[in-house]
């Protein structure tokens, strides 16, 4: 792929060296919000070296930043196909349902890869297509877990640019409610029950967040959960 498509993942709020804008993770990541931009924080770390190769992108109007990682990022780090490699994304949402298919089939053809994905909200949540795509990725051992409070706190510190970084300038104390409304509505993707999480939008086209439990199996269930 030419360098300058390349080039189109990783030029928006994100730095020459690989290190996301600190008022571009902030705005991009809060779960409080609904922006429209997918952003990944990725790691991947291969079992022959100690280095961890950590760098961000994010989706273009015409390829999501999954697929970019799948078809351009590991391409260019993979070395030897048979050594074991882990790869950790750090999401601003979840992977669609399409996506998911294509997350399924890399690593079926990559059965050394492990991968572990932690997202701050879950992309239209309410669609079936991207119910089950979570799911399947459950299946064949993907770990999937909404970002928490620790999380966040390793990202700020780890992808964040460093130019007057400050980290107590930034701790998101607040976002502790949204992130238990969707560790709640993950659980009720991953065990296939009907959804718990409604969002809806006031006058000002701001968010409205408000958990909805019906019956005695989501109630089981999301009793069970561990946000």
């Amino acid at each position: 792929m030419a360098a300058g498509w390349n080039r189109d993942h990783v030029c928006r709020g994100i730095t020459d060296g690989g290190k996301i804008l600190q008022e571009t993770f902030i705005d991009s990541y809060d779960p409080s919000v609904l922006r429209r931009v997918q952003y990944m924080l990725y790691e991947i770390k291969w079992s022959t070296g100690k280095r961890l190769w950590q760098r961000c992108c994010h989706s273009t109007r015409t390829e999501h930043a999954e697929i970019h990682f799948i078809e351009d990022v590991f391409q260019e780090q993979r070395s030897d196909p048979s050594v074991h490699c882990s790869i950790t994304w750090y999401m601003s949402w979840s992977p669609c349902g399409d996506c998911c298919k294509q997350i399924r089939d890399f690593l079926k053809e990559q059965p050394n890869v492990n991968l572990v994905i932690y997202v701050a909200r879950i992309y239209w949540h309410k669609e079936e297509n991207n119910r089950q795509g979570l799911r399947s990725l459950m299946n064949i051992g993907v770990s999937i877990q909404v970002m928490d409070l620790p999380v966040y706190s390793y990202c700020w510190r780890t992808f964040v640019n460093d130019e007057d970084k400050d980290e107590y300038d930034y701790w998101p104390r607040h976002f502790a409610p949204w992130i238990m409304l969707y560790s709640l509505e993950l659980q009720s993707i991953l065990q296939n029950i009907p959804s718990c999480l409604e969002i809806s939008t006031d006058e000002n086209q701001t968010p409205i967040f408000s958990l909805c439990v019906e019956d005695e199996e989501q109630k089981r269930a999301l009793t069970s959960a561990n946000p």
